[in-house]
C-alpha cells in the first residue's frame, strides 16, 4: 500500500480520461447498458433499489476490470460488464450487503432530522412534501447523510478491486480500503476538487449547448438537448469510473511477478 503525493489526485482524473479515449465507443456502450440495467431494476418497488444497491460492488469490480484491460492494451468485450460476477462473487455480494445495511443506517439517522423524507425519496421514490423543502429539514438531512457517507465511501472505494484481484474477504478489503483512504486523504482532496472542476466544465458546456439548441430548434429543442446531454454524460461517467482504477493502481500497485504476468498476457 502506497502513500502518494497530493498532486496524484489530479492525475487520476487525467488518467481516467486517457483510458476513456482508448475506446470511447465501447466505454459509452458499457456505461449506457449499466445505467439502463439500473433503471430497469429501479422500476421494481423497493426490491429493485435493494438489489441495485447490493450489486454496486459487483459492477464496480467490472468497471475496474474494464479499465485494467484498456491499461494493458487489450480489447474490450461486451461481456466485461458482468466480469465482476466471475471475480470472487461471494465477497463482492457480502460487500453489497454491508453497503446496503450501511446506507439504510445512514438514511435512518437522517430521518431524525427530516422525519424520513430523504429515506422515502431514496428507497420508495416518493417525492418529499413541500414543507420539507421550505423548512430546510430535507437539506439538513442530506448534509448529514453526506457527511456520514464519506467514511463509508472510503471503505468501499478500493474494496471491490481488493476482493476481485487479491481475493481478500469482504471485511478485510473494507478495512484496507478505509485505511488507504485515510493515509491518502490529501490526494483524495485534490481528486475531489478536480472532479468538481470537471463537473463545472461539463455543466457550463451543457448550458451553452442548451442555449444553442434552443436558438436553432426553438420549441423543438428538448429532443436536441437530450442528444447533447447523452454524449457529455457518456464521457464524464466513464472518465469517473476509469479514475477509480487509476487511484487503485497508484495506491495498490501490482507485485512485480503479477505485473510481469499481466504484461505477458497482454502481448
Amino acid at each position: 500500500m502506497n502513500t502518494v503525493p497530493a498532486a496524484r489526485g489530479w492525475n487520476w482524473v487525467l488518467t481516467g480520461f486517457a483510458l476513456f479515449r482508448k475506446n470511447p465507443a465501447m466505454w459509452a456502450f458499457l456505461v449506457f447498458s449499466y445505467i439502463m440495467l439500473m433503471q430497469l431494476l429501479g422500476m421494481i418497488p423497493v426490491l429493485g433499489w435493494l438489489a441495485a444497491t447490493v450489486l454496486i460492488p459487483v459492477f464496480s469490480a467490472s468497471f475496474m476490470i474494464v479499465s485494467r484491460e484498456l491499461d494493458l492494451g487489450n480489447r474490450l468485450q461486451i461481456g466485461l460488464l458482468f466480469a465482476g460476477f466471475r471475480s470472487n462473487l461471494p465477497a463482492l455480494l457480502r460487500q453489497g450487503g454491508i453497503y446496503l445495511g450501511s446506507a439504510l443506517a445512514i438514511l435512518g439517522v437522517s430521518a431524525l432530522v427530516d422525519g424520513g423524507a430523504l429515506l422515502q425519496l431514496m428507497v420508495l421514490g416518493e417525492k418529499p412534501q413541500a414543507a420539507a423543502f421550505e423548512d430546510g429539514s430535507l437539506a439538513a438531512a442530506a448534509a448529514l447523510a453526506g457527511t456520514l457517507y464519506l467514511p463509508m465511501l472510503a471503505a468501499f472505494w478500493f474494496a471491490p478491486a481488493l476482493s476481485a484481484w487479491r481475493e481478500l474477504p469482504a471485511l478485510q478489503a473494507l478495512f484496507y480500503s478505509l485505511f488507504a483512504g485515510l493515509r491518502n486523504w490529501r490526494a483524495f482532496l485534490v481528486y475531489g476538487l478536480a472532479l468538481v472542476l470537471l463537473s463545472i466544465a461539463c455543466s457550463l458546456a451543457l448550458f451553452a449547448l442548451a442555449l444553442l439548441a434552443r436558438g436553432l430548434f426553438g420549441d423543438k429543442s428538448q429532443g436536441a438537448y437530450l442528444l447533447v446531454v447523452l454524449p457529455v454524460m457518456l464521457t464524464y461517467v466513464p472518465t469517473l469510473f476509469a479514475s477509480f482504477y487509476a487511484s487503485y493502481r497508484d495506491i495498490f500497485p501490482q507485485p512485480a511477478a503479477a505485473e510481469a504476468e499481466a504484461a505477458a498476457d497482454a502481448q
